[in-house]
């Protein structure tokens, strides 16, 4: 009976740890989609808080507007270096985008000399037409050799 009891309480506490690692486990999760969220509606300061915050370093206006205009450039040159390494990586065979017009336009212009060089309707049909002239000529010459064979 001891031992039951025994047990009974260590399978109690089994699941009791159990619901505390899964409530853990939960708790964790929305915290990191917490910090996600807040991570994701971050805004950019505007130019004007940008201003009052060197401002409230002690610069002047002046002074203020031109360092939140070369921190602005500053991250434009960034995310613009940072698109095109991501650019490059992402195009097939690393191939910079010129290379692939310039691949792409040699292949149009070779697709439309082949298209140039097919005969065009007229030109069908006067080779169907002469053809089946020539058809005509070699099935009279057949009969003719066969005539005179027999």
């Amino acid at each position: 009976m001891e031992k039951t009891l025994v047990a009974e309480q260590m399978s109690a506490a089994q699941s009791n740890a159990n619901a505390n690692s899964n409530a853990n486990v939960n708790a964790n999760a929305e915290a990191k989609k917490n910090n996600d969220n807040k991570k994701q509606r971050r805004r950019m300061p505007s130019p004007r808080e940008m201003v009052s915050h060197y401002e409230k370093q002690g610069m002047e206006t002046q002074e203020a507007s031109l360092k939140v205009i070369q921190d602005l450039q500053g991250a434009l040159f960034k995310l613009v270096t940072d698109s095109r390494k991501t650019n490059s990586q992402n195009t097939t065979k690393g191939a910079p985008a010129s290379t692939k017009l310039d691949t792409l336009h040699s292949r149009l212009l070779h697709i439309e000399s082949k298209l140039d060089s097919k005969p065009s309707y007229p030109q069908a049909l006067a080779l169907g037409v002469a053809s089946s002239g020539i058809w005509n000529a070699a099935c009279q010459i057949w009969d003719s050799v066969r005539r005179a064979g027999s």
